[in-house]
């Protein structure tokens, strides 16, 4: 599944749980917050308006939670006059009644005494209380079932049932301040809770009576419309989460596939060939913009080994060609001695001709066996080229000076004039006997090819050491191969040098290259001059 598939599969599945979750929470938990919340409410109302009314005396600036049940009673201590006042009507109401006004006046005195908190009737005097209460109830049915009084008659003749099942009564005391008690009684039916709140407070000469009716609808009843809105709701919630979910994919997963395209159009390139990455890239400071940079550098790194490995494979291919061109120059340059010496010996073991005298063509054989041994020494020697050289740090003077004491009887036989100049001494980390063996070779051909007689000035500087032998010069065409294993110039025809076979300089400059010298060989105005550079 693709990056961008299972994101909007993940989207929708949290658009489920979204959905799953609001469903169980207006279901289950919003039902009894709300019912909480409502009843602080209606608590804080009727505070609120019964204060209002106390500091006022109306309703006219109160915002009433219930403006046709509520209403407040003002019980003078003196008098028989009662006040009613709600939001919609302010009445006063007198009693004429004898019997009823002795009764309601029993009742205002023990309500008089009974007027601060701490000993207020529902906490220490309940049954007295309830006694008075009683009594003037009594008093008010006789009186309205009394013809005499009122012109007409009442008479209750039936209680009736409303076949509800109440359950969950209760009753609570608020006690706000000293003088100020909030008394609240509640039931519930299946659908709904009542509660009637009656707020008492003591003044200097009345007593007031705030009362406040409220239903508070159970959830149960808005749960049909939370189940028929969830269409809706479910095509918002899906709606939100497809949008986030393009803004998601815009912001991470089309970087991704473009990255991912990018390192594709890399893979596919040959050769591991330079193909940056865009500046938009490495500008991001977040995840994406760490890997695409982290593929940056692993790409620069695999380009490097990859150039690493190519040119180690050429340096090989070089390496198994130069072996094979040695072995077959080899091999026919070795036929050459081992032929004519093996002619020699024929003449001489049969008497033939010239080459009766042995005492003269002895020593040619010798000179061919001597000339293989030389050959079959450089190509072993050659052969040690393919080891790991062992580098330390060597003294260049003491090294010019040790081979210039083993070349110091061909030297005072060719009566040469040997002049070392500059530095003394010269440490160079490098392979001693590699070294040795290039300085070797270099001082052993300018000993050879120059003249008797003639100078070699050997000059050490900090870069580089040079070997000049005055009066000598190298075929100007013979010059561009003068590093090629058997080559060799006019001079082999002279007695001295008939052993050499062309491999000197040639292993020489392999030298140079594995330890990391350079050599080079050039005709000057009277000399030919060696340069090794450090």
């Amino acid at each position: 599944m693709k990056l961008g598939r299972r994101n909007l599969f993940y989207s929708i599945i949290l658009a489920g749980s979204m959905l799953s979750f609001l469903i169980g929470y207006f279901v289950c938990m919003l039902p009894s917050l709300y019912v909480e919340y409502m009843t602080e409410q209606n608590l804080r109302a009727v505070k609120e308006q019964h204060k209002a009314f106390v500091e006022n005396g109306n309703y006219a600036e109160v915002q009433v939670k219930n403006p046709t049940a509520c209403f407040s009673i003002k019980l003078p201590d003196q008098g028989s006059d009662i006040f009613i006042t709600s939001k919609l009507f302010s009445v006063k109401v007198a009693i004429t009644d004898e019997r009823l006004l002795k009764s309601f006046s029993e009742l205002r005195r023990f309500l008089k005494a009974y007027g601060r908190q701490e000993d207020f009737p529902l906490e220490n005097d309940r049954e007295q209380f309830k006694k008075e209460a009683e009594n003037l109830v009594e008093i008010i049915k006789e009186t309205f079932t009394g013809a005499h009084s009122l012109p007409v008659e009442i008479q209750r003749i039936e209680t009736g049932n409303t076949g509800i099942e109440y359950r969950g009564e209760y009753e609570k005391i608020h006690l706000v301040s000293d003088t100020f008690v909030v008394l609240e009684m509640g039931v519930e039916d299946g659908n709904n809770r009542y509660t009637n709140y009656i707020a008492v407070e003591r003044k200097e000469d009345s007593l007031i009576l705030t009362f406040l009716p409220v239903v508070t609808p159970d959830m149960i009843e808005i749960r049909p419309i939370v189940l028929q809105s969830l269409p809706m709701l479910a095509a918002v919630i899906f709606l939100l989460v497809l949008l986030f979910s393009g803004v998601y994919s815009k912001g991470i997963v089309t970087p991704v596939v473009e990255l991912v395209e990018h390192t594709k159009q890399r893979k596919d390139m040959p050769a591991f060939r330079e193909f940056p990455m865009g500046k938009k890239w490495k500008k991001r400071k977040d995840e994406i913009g760490v890997l695409a940079v982290t593929i940056e550098e692993l790409h620069q790194e695999i380009r490097a080994g990859y150039e690493e490995l190519e040119e180690k494979n050429q340096i090989l291919e070089a390496e198994n060609k130069r072996q094979e061109v040695l072995l077959r120059a080899s091999s026919h340059q070795l036929k050459t001695p081992i032929s004519a010496a093996l002619l020699l010996v024929d003449g001489m073991k049969n008497n033939i001709g010239k080459y009766r005298d042995r005492e003269t063509y002895l020593p040619k054989v010798k000179e061919q066996l001597l000339s293989m041994k030389k050959m079959v020494e450089d190509i072993l020697y050659l052969d040690h080229c393919g080891k790991n050289p062992d580098f330390q740090n060597v003294d260049i003077g003491s090294v010019l000076k040790a081979q210039l004491e083993l070349y110091r009887i061909n030297i005072m036989d060719k009566r040469l004039n040997v002049s070392v100049e500059g530095l003394q001494t010269k440490v160079l980390y490098t392979d001693e006997p590699i070294f040795t063996h290039i300085v070797s070779n270099l001082l052993s051909n300018a000993v050879s090819y120059t003249p008797q007689g003639e100078r070699i000035r050997i000059f050490l500087e900090e870069e580089k050491m040079t070997i000049q032998n005055f009066n000598a010069h190298i075929d100007e065409a013979l010059l561009p191969h003068i590093f090629d294993p058997f080559v060799s110039g006019n001079h082999e025809k002279k007695e001295e040098n008939r052993n050499s076979h062309g491999l000197g300089l040639y292993i020489a400059s392999y030298y140079a290259k594995k330890t990391g010298l350079r050599i080079q060989v050039q005709n000057e105005e009277d000399c030919v001059a060696a340069m090794i550079y450090f």
